[in-house]
């Protein structure tokens, strides 16, 4: 009597994030806010703990390489509300807890009441700098700010447009966001 095995592979169906994180695995998607859905092609861990990702849109050929910084520890319930409660108290707001109903609460309480934390100081961002490279099998331009490409043009002209446009962009949605975020203060 001749038996046959039967070898059952284990096809791991691709997921879809809402964000890139460690936990994606070559094949799965990621629909980032403001990106195209991005495949990931590649992928690779450094020894300091962040994530390497070679991604490319579902509906184009260029890849970009995204890096992904390590995710932090859940915090419990109780750490969460005491770094929300020292927030709130150290930007004199008016507490959304006067007395401690569950762990979060419990913390928010403690947080609030306890010594403030100093407002931490966001580092400068890196200023934008644009160059423009020129692809020879394609004979086109390919526009780059900072490490990522951001188009492609015909003409060298066309091509610096396009980076001082999206330049321009991005220095006005950061005016926008410091307005936005002063009049929240206020």
């Amino acid at each position: 009597m001749v038996t046959q095995q039967e070898q059952s592979l284990q096809v791991a169906t691709p997921k879809t994030w809402d964000k890139a994180t460690t936990s994606v695995q070559v094949g799965d998607y990621i629909r980032a806010p403001f990106t195209p859905v991005m495949q990931v092609i590649d992928k690779d861990i450094y020894p300091d703990g962040q994530t390497w990702l070679l991604v490319k849109p579902t509906n184009a050929s260029f890849t970009e390489q995204w890096v992904v910084e390590p995710e932090q520890e859940p915090q419990s319930e109780f750490e969460q509300g005491l770094q929300h409660g020292q927030n709130d108290s150290a930007q004199r707001l008016h507490p959304i807890y006067a007395q401690a109903n569950c762990q979060y609460s419990a913390g928010y309480v403690q947080g609030y009441n306890g010594k403030p934390i100093p407002q931490q100081t966001k580092a400068p961002a890196k200023p934008l700098q644009w160059s423009v490279t020129y692809n020879d099998k394609w004979q086109w331009y390919v526009v780059w700010v900072n490490d990522r490409a951001i188009g492609r043009a015909l003409t060298s002209e066309e091509a610096e447009r396009i980076a001082q446009k999206y330049i321009a962009g991005e220095k006005f949605w950061q005016e926008h966001r410091g307005r936005v975020l002063a009049a929240y203060a206020h």
